[in-house]
């Protein structure tokens, strides 16, 4: 039985994957930074499923509380078989008006985050021959001008850089390591205006529900090719930012 982590596991995209996943027999670990309620409401419907899960509130821009993470994973479950690396906000800012202290969070929150979890994780992905998930976003892999979102989608090239980097050195031990890029999403409660604005946006003709997500990384563990790694895994209706 797979015992799967993932991170940011409260977010509308992190909650899809999760129940994605348990339609297979698993274990989940999963980590939030705020919100206990709507963790708890995940929680709450893996137990109606009689899916084994346990939260685990912890800040991860902050290296020592990512170790931690992996440790207590670790002690809960025995293993940890792959590591679904959800969190990373997206901010929507002017470049010209961005703090260098707002510029570090977009990279901390990002960024580090992905790195840190990657690092602690390493020998046990390797003894279990595991995989990586990581996110970035629809278009990352060409350079273009992002003035209204430049820290987010400086984190998120790295994102991508950081798992091409991964799945080569990881490959020798056969570890997958794979990044999910998605497009406009319909997360939360958005309006019937909102949603006609992103549609008008993606060539598909309307946003990307976020199951559409959960299944992409539910076929990632359970179903893709054993040599699929190294990848950037579009999920945008043809639409990049």
């Amino acid at each position: 039985m797979k015992t799967i982590l993932i991170t940011g596991s409260n977010s509308d995209i992190g909650i899809a994957v999760a129940k994605a996943l348990s339609d297979q027999p698993l274990q989940l670990a999963l980590q939030y930074y705020s919100n206990h309620s709507k963790a708890s409401e995940l929680q709450a419907w893996l137990d109606a499923k009689t899916v084994r899960s346990r939260l685990f509130q912890c800040d991860l821009t902050k290296p020592e509380q990512a170790e931690s993470l992996i440790a207590q994973t670790l002690s809960e479950f025995g293993s940890i078989d792959d590591l679904i690396n959800v969190v990373g906000p997206f901010v929507y800012k002017d470049v010209l008006d961005v703090t260098p202290q707002e510029w570090f969070d977009d990279i901390n929150q990002n960024l580090h985050t992905c790195f840190y979890t990657c690092h602690y994780a390493l020998d046990e992905l390797r003894r279990n021959q595991g995989q990586i998930i990581n996110f970035a976003f629809s278009g990352v892999e060409n350079i273009k001008a992002w003035p209204m979102s430049a820290g987010y989608c400086a984190a998120k090239t790295g994102v991508a850089a950081l798992t091409k980097s991964l799945a080569v050195a990881l490959a020798p031990h056969k570890v997958r390591v794979n990044a999910i890029c998605p497009g406009l999403v319909e997360e939360g409660h958005i309006s019937a205006e909102e949603r006609r604005q992103m549609a008008s946006q993606i060539p598909y003709g309307r946003p990307i529900h976020p199951d559409e997500i959960g299944k992409t990384a539910a076929w990632l563990v359970w179903n893709s090719p054993e040599s699929m790694t190294g990848s950037l895994i579009t999920v945008a209706g043809a639409w990049e930012y």
